[in-house]
């Protein structure tokens, strides 16, 4: 005999929290990519089929609600490094986030989460890159080097930088200094070594200002960089600054960019180094290229209309042209609801296609070997139960009225 519970109120599910039984969802609007379909789903030992097994622990009525796969951030920056890991984590799992890439950490930062995740029965799911690869002195040295040294206010960073740039703390951990091919061989051991699960390079105007102090990469150690990760199976995401350094990126063939050239732009002056074109949306499309866009990086530092209006030209373009746009946050504080957030300002966006950056593209951007982020057959049974059609509103992505992950019903 099966239970047969209507889905509110939530606190009914606690109990089944931490076991993957065999489940029936009838009666919900599941989202196919398009739009929503009416469709009855079991998760048989956490995984989705239509084929109602022998025995159904319990049916749950989802009453017409309308049915996403979970979200991600593809650029978690407000875990590893937190002294606060386990409530923000917490904060993910409450706004429906269950995968989380982190571009940036420390050995510590990361032994920290994992300890937490081994704790908890319920978390996100994480991909690390560990320490970023620039040229010595180039970014994000400060940003580990500083605090290791005991400077944690980064406005304090350029009045002690002489001390600071003398240290080497962090060098190997929070990032690795390679200026050279040799140099790339001589490390890379001790890369693997730390077990990454993606590797994070900068190429910063890398053309022009490849291995200059506080800049990044040469063109040439990030092609042995890049040539490295791909036969140690590691994904490689570039941060940029130009339009060049994406088609550099392009050429030499990483999977990913964690943010767009301009992200931190204020649309004054000449932009014209920053514009991708159609040629290069073309590309990005046909290498089916993860893009972070990072559009709202710098929305607290001044009004940027013109700004604004580029990124939402852009962000259309993208879409319209196939580019596998994902999202993330590189936040030190919050999640990716920031950039869902600054996204909605721009109007007439189609949330459809918004929808498959937020609960298709990016899941399987970080987890490519998993069956994540569609409803479909031997899939994960992770999902989110919405009280509103997302489709007519994107911030109806908050009203979830029930968790699902991997066949567990989660607390809400």
């Amino acid at each position: 005999m099966t239970k047969a519970l209507r889905i509110l109120p939530v606190l009914i599910f606690y109990s089944f929290l931490g076991t993957a039984q065999n489940f029936a969802f009838t009666n919900g609007n599941w989202f196919n990519g398009a739009s929503f379909a009416p469709a009855t789903w079991y998760s048989i030992n956490g995984t989705l089929t239509k084929k109602a097994p022998a025995t159904i622990d319990s049916t749950f009525d989802l009453s017409g609600q309308w049915v996403v796969p979970p979200l991600a951030d593809a650029f978690c920056s407000s875990v590893s490094e937190n002294p606060s890991a386990e409530h923000q984590m917490k904060f993910y799992l409450n706004e429906g986030i269950f995968y989380l890439q982190v571009l940036g950490n420390t050995q510590d930062g990361r032994k920290t989460v994992d300890s937490l995740v081994r704790a908890n029965a319920v978390h996100p799911d994480f991909k690390y890159a560990n320490g970023a690869f620039t040229c010595t002195l180039g970014y994000p040295f400060l940003k580990y080097e500083g605090p290791a040294q005991g400077v944690r206010n980064p406005q304090m960073f350029a009045q002690q930088y002489s001390e600071i740039r003398e240290g080497r703390k962090m060098l190997g951990d929070g990032y690795w200094f390679v200026d050279s091919k040799a140099a790339v061989n001589k490390i890379w051991k001790s890369v693997v070594d730390q077990k990454p699960d993606v590797v994070s390079i900068y190429l910063l105007d890398a053309n022009n200002s490849g291995g200059k102090e506080s800049k990044g990469l040469t063109p040439d150690v990030a092609k042995a960089l890049v040539k490295k990760a791909r036969r140690s199976k590691l994904p490689v995401y570039a941060h940029v600054e130009t339009a060049e350094d994406v088609r550099l990126g392009l050429k030499l063939g990483v999977q990913g960019f964690a943010n767009l050239p301009g992200y931190n732009w204020d649309g004054k002056g000449d932009g014209s180094k920053y514009a991708l074109n159609d040629d290069d949306l073309k590309k990005l499309a046909k290498k089916k290229t993860a893009v972070i866009p990072l559009f709202s990086y710098a929305q607290t530092q001044s009004v940027r209309p013109e700004a604004t209006e580029a990124q939402a030209s852009l962000l259309k373009r993208m879409l319209n042209a196939g580019v596998n746009v994902v999202i993330g946050s590189d936040d030190a504080q919050r999640t990716i609801r920031s950039e869902v957030n600054y996204w909605f300002q721009f109007g007439n966006l189609n949330y459809a296609q918004i929808l498959n950056v937020l609960c298709v593209n990016t899941p399987q951007a970080i987890f490519p070997d998993r069956k994540i982020g569609r409803f479909e057959e031997g899939y994960e049974a992770s999902f989110l139960v919405l009280r509103d059609n997302p489709l007519g509103n994107l911030l109806k992505l908050r009203a979830i009225n029930m968790m699902v992950k991997q066949g567990k019903l989660l607390p809400k």
